[in-house]
């Protein structure tokens, strides 16, 4: 082996050889060493921060480079669609560039630690520029705000086609593709012209949306669509029935793809708003009444009525059925509401808290729809974590209902209406929810203050009502049902609204009302009326102070806060209004 390898030696050819790799690999080192030293505190070469050149270059200069650069770089675009222009100013985005950090980045390239990595650079940064990307902050929320505007101007929503309901009977209509900014490459630009400080225009990306059905699509299922909404179909409860016209019955209509056919659904938005709208119709809370009270304890308690509540899943199931297979009536299904007949699983023990008014000087009239109300809100037994609502219970107030004309406000005046003087009611039953300590879902002011209101009671503790837009609503917030008993006492002129329950300890502080930012009425207007006689005068509406009142109620339990509630009212000042008879 020994004279094999001192054979090899003394070749000629092999001394050559061998000479030749002792000078490249020497070489070699060399130059690696020249070039790190050259490098260690410098930038290695081919490397660019965007578009700025800084290989090669010390820290000092590399950063003069990128501030001139950064000075120099006009920092606006424009994004274009056609004759649409959306100028970009970085300003606007609070565009900051980390000099120093993009710096830091740049030194970093070659020099990760990792052998092969930093290797491929070194080499690559001899024959091409190796870029990273500039350091920098800006305003997400000022960038968004950018693309929402382009989007908002250009996005078109397709419009697929539908079913509709003419003169001439159903039809379907065309429907037509929309367009739509394509996101992520707008997004992509706009930074990527941040990232290389190159700043330039560019033509929005724009794609076609294409609608979800198309006309020959709906007309497949037309036939069948045709026999579900001309096909009249009734509900039916004991007490009331509801028929459905086509309109409706096409509104629960969905068009779905299912295994590539066209098929039809139950729209669940629709129907689970109609079942809303049915449960406000069909459900009722149970009745109760205290027939012995031992103070504020209750010791006589009887079920007046059983509630009700829709049955959502057996009628769905029904509705279903009878919906697609064309059926032209089906039976409304209710749950009762009960406790098997037990009083006493009701939970009324105690007084929770009372409310009470005073409607001295009221008209008849007044007095009749106050109380009226008051009977037919009363008994409401509201269930534990359920929302009682004033004018589900009331009902429909109206003439037809047994309501008389009395004084209301409306569209800023004060004129006779049907039902004036129920706000008295839900007012009374909203002091008596104060003292309950129970928790105000839904609560307005009057427009203005009405005299009735403020008879032994401070200003601001009025609930007003209006059907169907203003109503009151508290929540039960208690383990076990609440009672809602009202009483008129006539001859005192006065309404008491009583609310029984479960008592927990709850203890509230309701603080004195504060009044500010007092206006003096206008004054009074006086207007001709041909229907009168000369020297007539009537008043038809009442002068007021306006005010800005609040209150707070606190409602607290073994020591912790439930609630802490700031009650707002703003009254506006009121103008008194006479007729002078001129016929």
């Amino acid at each position: 082996m020994l004279n094999k390898i001192s054979t090899l030696l003394k070749s000629d050819a092999n001394i050559k050889y061998l000479r030749f790799a002792f000078i490249f690999f020497s070489s070699l080192i060399l130059v690696f060493t020249l070039y790190h030293i050259y490098f260690a505190k410098r930038i290695i070469p081919g490397v660019a921060i965007g578009k700025v050149k800084v290989g090669g270059l010390a820290y000092d200069s590399a950063l003069l480079v990128l501030q001139n650069a950064d000075k120099n770089t006009i920092k606006k675009l424009t994004v274009s669609y056609k004759d649409k222009k959306y100028p970009f100013d970085a300003s606007d985005i609070k565009l900051h560039y980390d000099l120093n950090s993009s710096i830091r980045r740049a030194f970093e390239v070659g020099r990760t630690g990792n052998f092969i990595t930093d290797s491929k650079d070194k080499l690559a940064g001899f024959y091409k520029t190796v870029s990273v990307k500039a350091f920098y902050t800006y305003s997400d929320a000022s960038l968004n705000n950018y693309f929402s505007q382009i989007k908002g101007e250009l996005n078109v929503d397709p419009q697929t086609a539908k079913f509709v309901i003419g003169e001439n009977g159903l039809f379907v209509t065309e429907s037509v593709n929309g367009i739509g900014v394509e996101d992520q490459k707008l997004f992509d630009f706009v930074v990527s012209s941040i990232d290389n400080l190159d700043f330039k225009d560019y033509e929005v990306p724009i794609a076609e949306v294409k609608s979800e059905f198309s006309r020959k699509d709906l007309e497949l299922v037309y036939s069948q669509v045709q026999k579900i909404i001309f096909n009249p179909l009734k509900l039916v409860l004991s007490d009331k029935s509801f028929q459905l016209n086509p309109e409706k019955l096409l509104s629960f209509i969905s068009v779905v793809e299912d295994k590539d056919k066209i098929a039809l659904t139950l729209n669940k938005a629709n129907f689970e708003a109609y079942l809303d709208e049915l449960s406000q119709e069909i459900n009722e809370l149970p009745r109760g009444e205290v027939t012995k009270l031992d103070g504020d304890k209750v010791v006589g308690f009887k079920v007046l009525k059983n509630g009700r509540e829709l049955s959502i899943k057996k009628f769905t199931e029904d509705f279903k059925k009878a919906f697609f297979d064309s059926i032209p009536q089906i039976g409304v299904a209710v749950d009762e509401i009960n406790e098997v007949g037990d009083p006493s699983k009701y939970g009324i023990y105690a007084l929770l808290g009372k409310g009470v008014s005073k409607f001295e000087g009221s008209a008849p009239g007044r007095i009749h729809n106050l109380s009226l109300a008051a009977q037919r809100t009363h008994g409401v037994l509201v269930p534990p974590g359920k929302v009682y609502s004033f004018n589900n219970s009331v009902g429909e107030i109206s003439g037809a209902t047994g309501y008389d004309s009395a004084y209301i406000i409306s569209n800023g005046r004060t004129i006779l209406g049907e039902g004036g003087g129920v706000c008295q009611t839900s007012t009374t039953l909203f002091r008596a929810v104060l003292n309950s300590g129970l928790p105000v879902v839904m609560r307005y002011p009057h427009a203005y203050r009405v005299h009735y209101y403020e008879i032994e009671s401070p200003v601001g503790l009025d609930a007003s009502v209006y059907q169907p837009s203003l109503d009151f609503q508290f929540k039960n917030d208690t383990p076990n049902y609440v009672l809602v008993q009202s009483s008129v006492n006539e001859a005192n002129k006065s309404l008491e609204f009583d609310l029984y329950g479960t008592p927990d300890g709850r203890k509230v502080e309701i603080s004195t009302p504060v009044v500010s930012n007092q206006i003096a009425p206008p004054a009074a207007l006086y207007k001709d009326d041909p229907t009168l006689a000369k020297g007539v005068t009537k008043q038809i509406d009442f002068s007021a102070w306006g005010a800005t009142v609040s209150f707070n109620r606190k409602v607290t339990k073994a020591g912790k806060v439930l609630y802490d509630d700031t009650f707002s009212s703003r009254y506006q000042p009121w103008q008194a209004i006479f007729l002078v008879g001129t016929r």
